[in-house]
This record gives C-alpha cells, structure tokens and sequence, in this order.
C-alpha cells in the first residue's frame, strides 16, 4: 500500500516554505526564557549553600567563643582577685565592674585589644587567638575563609558568681562590600541587606567546685 502524499493545498504549500521568521523567533525566545530560569534556579542553589555554609561556620565560631569563656571561668575561683583584673583572660576580663544583678558590658568586639584595636578584626572558623584556639588553629588554619566578626557583652545574673553572655557572630552576604565591614563595627549587625549574623546566649559559672587550700 503506497504511502499518501499531499499533491497540493495549504500543507505542500507549508512543507516546501519551512519555518517562518515570526516562528523561529517564538522559538528562540521560548529558549531562552527557559535557559534564563535555569541559570537564575541555579544562581539561587549557589547563593543558598553559601549562605548555609555561612551560617554553619558562624554557629561553630559562636559554640567555640563560648566554649573559651568557659575555659577562662575554670580559672575564675573564689580566691580570683575581680575579673576585670585579671589581664590573662581574652573575654571575661571584660565583664563589668559592677557586679549587681543586671548590670551589663556594652557590645565589644571579640579578640580585640580595646587600647589597640585592629584595622581588620574579622577572624576564620579557626579563631584568633594562639593560646585559647591553638587546637582548632590547626585542625582549620588561621587565614582560610577570614570572614567573620564577634560580637560580645557580659551581663550579672548573681553578682559575682553568674554572668549571661551573649555572643554574636556576623558576615557579609555576598553581593555587599565587605571591605566597609573589616573593622567589625558594632552596629553592623542593623545592615541585614547586606550583612547576615546569628546569636548564641550562654551562661557562664565562676568555678567554686575548687579545692581551696
């Protein structure tokens, strides 16, 4: 049974002038809308596991600040002179003088000399300091990823005894410039267009379980 062909009509006609120009620009148009979706979808992944990221080195930042201020407090005895005199400890040297209920430091940048701040106080995952992170310094390095900045303040629960922390770890989100941010600027938290941050709040025990002698 042969095959039927058309011999004439719209559909001959149709076949023999191909595509024309108004089609062929539907066709690139409906192209490259879908290209365009693909690389915006594929854009935001990029953007979403970076910032995942972010949030992932921040919170262990925060967890470690912590964990070194609880380090400190093993040091903090009864027989410890004010905290605010003792010139070894990295953060709780910087608990208020006062110490009634309440009362509370302002904002401080973590890891900097308050007499000689730094130009560029933003830290790695691996922390700042070569005494209270020398552990996590090698396993993470001390330049990779030199992104962050650490925010702190001590609050009194019971003087002289119990003191809040509240620890808090920023960055900048990809499409800001983070050279206006090197310096750690306390407010820097209140740009959430261009800057990201998370908080941890920690209580922190003077050490009287201490054998005194």
């Amino acid at each position: 049974m042969s095959e039927l062909r058309p011999t004439s009509g719209p559909m001959r006609s149709r076949a023999r002038q191909g595509f024309t120009l108004a089609e062929l620009l539907v066709v690139v148009t409906i192209t490259t809308i879908g290209f365009v979706a693909i690389m915006n979808l594929q854009l935001g992944t990029i953007r979403g596991v970076g910032s995942a990221r972010g949030m992932q080195n921040a919170l262990g930042i925060a967890e470690h600040v912590a964990m070194a201020m609880r380090q400190e407090a093993m040091e903090w005895t009864p027989a410890s002179p004010a905290l605010s005199s003792i010139t070894t400890f990295t953060f709780l040297k910087n608990a208020p003088n006062t110490t009634d209920a309440g009362s509370g430091s302002t904002w401080l940048i973590g890891y900097q000399d308050s007499a000689a701040p730094a130009a560029d106080a933003r830290i790695s995952p691996g922390g700042a300091s070569a005494t209270l992170d020398a552990g996590i310094r090698g396993d993470l390095g001390t330049d990779i990823d030199r992104s962050f900045c650490v925010h702190y303040r001590l609050t009194w629960l019971v003087p002289n005894m119990l003191l809040r922390a509240d620890i808090r770890v920023s960055w900048t989100r990809p499409t800001a410039d983070a050279s206006a941010y090197e310096a750690c600027p306390i407010n820097m938290v209140d740009r959430i267009d261009e800057v990201q941050s998370v908080s941890l709040p920690v209580t922190i025990l003077r050490n009287v379980f201490v054998r005194q002698v």
